[in-house]
């Protein structure tokens, strides 16, 4: 295995994650959480501008994290699936757990100094 087919699954990953890694898009994903809306509803969610909002949704539907129907003049977009709110819980937990160990890291300091 040459290592551009071992990378390519890592990139993949990047890409993915990459795209979770705005918070415009985060904020676009929960948005439609909420259920199906068209852009200028996301627009009026997120308050974001509308050339915005469209650069994201293209980024997003890429990557297969939401997925647009057509009707009419208006695009509805809806989530594909759950992914962003399972990365966003673990990413949550993670900083949770972070703090609660700087938390004692600075009790103990406290402690230590003011003895």
């Amino acid at each position: 295995m040459n290592s551009d087919s071992r990378d390519m699954p890592l990139k993949l990953i990047a890409q993915r994650l990459k795209a979770l890694a705005d918070p415009s898009r985060l904020a676009i994903l929960h948005s439609l959480c909420k259920g199906e809306m068209y852009v200028t509803e996301i627009v009026r969610e997120t308050g974001f501008h509308q050339a915005n909002v469209s650069k994201h949704l293209r980024i997003l539907r890429e990557e297969g994290l939401v997925i647009p129907r057509r009707e009419r003049k208006r695009t509805y977009y809806t989530i594909s699936g759950t992914l962003h709110q399972d990365v966003c819980s673990l990413i949550c937990r993670s900083l949770e757990s972070k703090a609660d160990s700087e938390r004692e890291i600075l009790k103990a300091y406290w402690k230590e100094t003011h003895e």
